[in-house]
């Protein structure tokens, strides 16, 4: 049964390829192994430089402007940022992982404030793997020590709890990366599976990724991005895989704003343009 599971997903895999071409049109950081990337509206990215403890903002071109950078626990400083947010484009949000707090910064990097893990004496999370601002301002917060989502309003106070030990079906055991649909669903990679929420924290449904448990990287759009060793698979929101894409580098994380699939490796972003068939665009 293995074996014919994976002779379909390798032939699924070989058709999906021949519908997308992808073209690498940009390369540039000098990073060490970074965990998150984030583009603006604006198309501006940002980089969750985790081996040099460091945040920085790159032009459209790939060129740095601004960058946050030092060991600590200071207001500009990090203990392994795992992951960036700059989907709104005027607040950047920073999951600080080993300082137990999401950072947050205008988007030239100025500091504005920080949200640490207790919330009126009660201690909320604890290593923030990864974070998501959704349109209406509120955080959402993958909690790496009680593995489950956390909610935050925008008067910083706990909304919602959801995907931990009680949630049954929705529970979450690894839990690695969040991301917001256009639909505002809150859709999440943990363990070699995919899980839905809506956006009150209500568990829709869940699909396994095919081949591995190696992903680590998610990006939530018209299609579900997920980054899988040297792959970017792609998937509509039942878990149908649409097409997937090769790499010669591993890739760790990923954003896809269309048609640019911009590719995080360990040292450097590659930005690839997607050329779709007619029948295949999204």
């Amino acid at each position: 049964m293995k074996k014919f599971f994976a002779i379909n997903f390798f032939l699924l895999t070989l058709f999906a390829q021949a519908q997308v071409q992808k073209i690498l049109v940009l390369r540039f950081g000098e990073l060490n192994r970074p965990r998150g990337i984030s583009i603006s509206p604006a198309g501006e990215i940002y980089v969750a430089d985790t081996g040099n403890n460091s945040v920085k903002k790159f032009t459209v071109d790939g060129k740095l402007i601004f960058d946050v950078t030092g060991y600590g626990w200071g207001e500009l400083e990090f203990d392994q940022p795992y992951d960036v947010d700059a989907e709104s484009g005027i607040a950047i949000y920073v999951a600080d992982y080993n300082n137990h707090r999401i950072q947050r910064f205008d988007k030239n990097l100025n500091f504005v404030a920080s949200l640490g893990n207790e919330i009126a004496g009660e201690k909320i999370f604890g290593f923030p793997r990864s974070v998501a601002v959704s349109k209406f301002g509120e955080l959402f917060i993958l909690d790496g020590e009680n593995f489950r989502c956390v909610k935050i309003n925008k008067f910083n106070r706990v909304e919602k709890v959801f995907g931990g030990i009680e949630a049954g079906s929705g529970r979450l055991i690894n839990p690695a990366q969040i991301s917001i649909s256009p639909q505002n669903q809150i859709v999440v990679l943990d363990e070699g599976r995919i899980l839905i929420f809506d956006y009150y924290g209500n568990f829709l449904k869940k699909f396994d990724l095919p081949g591995s448990k190696e992903a680590t990287g998610l990006y939530a759009d018209s299609l579900i991005f997920v980054a899988s060793g040297n792959n970017v698979l792609a998937f509509n929101y039942d878990g149908l895989l649409i097409y997937s894409l090769s790499f010669e580098e591993t890739i760790f994380d990923i954003a896809y704003k269309n048609p640019y699939l911009y590719c995080l490796t360990t040292n450097q972003v590659m930005v690839y343009k997607l050329n779709f068939a007619e029948n295949e665009k999204n």
